[in-house]
């Protein structure tokens, strides 16, 4: 990464801490609720549900964090949403942006190690820093309104298409939810350094991000060695199980995969989903060979007249939670056609 022009001087902690929020911290907790018409109270549940702890009465929050609770407040009072749907939203916005910001800066902070070990640095690590975020700031900002709307779009034409077809909830239609994960993992990643560690769960969410979306499907949450993805149909969903299978299972670089399929109503909620075929995914996963992937009698029996995938019955064997359940193992005949 080539970096701007190093300054004159070498900025402080203050100073990256003031380009990253914008403005200087010059309110307490009570200024701000009061700016915003709320109690103090009201005005940390906003601030709870973004994910950052109480603070006492020192001058903590900026024009900004002003400014964004009047906005909240606002549609709350105009009635576009009431109080619990707000703190909702937040809470979800809190949760997703949490998680993207611990990712660029473990990003960045290893970018800015190595150029500062190689000699390509300031020779300062908070100077890099600084310099880095001029640069990224601008352009990361505007992608990342621009990453919000199209997957809003993206989110609000697949309830469409489920509202058109009418027969079920939009938020609780069926869908076919997968459960993937790496075979023997935490024996694996014992033998591993740290950096090396890093990369190979880097490399899976990489490939993993890249198959279910590439296939039409949606990522739900990783946790290290595991995923979880939707799709809209069982015939998406195998496709892009065989595929992982298929990627993931030929890297000598990454530990085998195994990945449950499961069929049926799930409950859509904060970018979540719950339900029987979520509970039923992982336990296939958890009884699957590995490189194989595993499926329920309802996936089963929708893959049955799609031909492009080859069946074969496993005997019944009882889960824990759900009783006896019928499973299926799922191969490619031919390379599946578009749903």
């Amino acid at each position: 990464m080539t970096l701007p022009p190093e300054p004159t001087r070498r900025p402080t902690a203050d100073e990256l801490e003031r380009l990253l929020l914008g403005a200087s911290r010059r309110y307490t907790r009570e200024q701000i609720a009061e700016g915003a018409g709320l109690t103090v109270e009201e005005a940390l549940r906003y601030w709870r549900a973004l994910g950052f702890p109480d603070v006492g009465e020192e001058q903590a929050f900026t024009v900004w964090d002003l400014e964004a609770l009047r906005g909240v407040t606002d549609l709350v009072r105009d009635d576009v949403v009431d109080e619990a749907t707000a703190v909702q939203m937040v809470r979800a916005l809190g949760r997703m942006t949490g998680r993207l910001a611990e990712w660029h800066v473990e990003t960045l902070a290893e970018i800015i190690e190595e150029n500062e070990a190689s000699g390509r640095g300031t020779g300062s690590r908070l100077t890099s820093a600084y310099l880095v975020a001029q640069k990224l700031l601008p352009e990361f900002e505007r992608l990342l309104i621009y990453a919000w709307r199209r997957k809003l779009a993206a989110s609000v034409n697949r309830l469409v298409a489920i509202g058109r077809i009418g027969e079920a909830p939009l938020l609780a239609a069926p869908a076919s939810v997968g459960f993937a994960d790496l075979v023997s993992f935490t024996r694996l990643s014992r033998g591993l350094s740290v950096e090396a560690l890093g990369e190979l769960v880097e490399r899976f969410e990489a490939t993993t991000n890249d198959v279910i979306f590439g296939t039409g499907g949606r990522v739900i949450k990783t946790l290290g060695d595991e995923v979880v993805f939707t799709a809209d149909d069982p015939k998406t969903a195998a496709a892009i199980a065989c595929r992982l299978v298929a990627e993931i299972g030929e890297d000598t670089t990454l530990p085998d995969i195994r990945v449950g399929i499961a069929t049926g109503p799930v409950v859509a909620r904060l970018g979540d989903v719950f339900g029987t075929p979520t509970n039923l995914a992982a336990r296939l996963t958890a009884l699957a060979e590995r490189n194989t992937v595993m499926v329920d009698d309802v996936t089963a029996k929708e893959l049955a007249d799609v031909g492009d995938f080859a069946l074969r019955a496993l005997p019944p064997t009882t889960v824990r939670g759900l009783g006896i359940v019928n499973a299926f193992t799922v191969t490619v005949r031919r390379e599946p056609t578009a749903p």
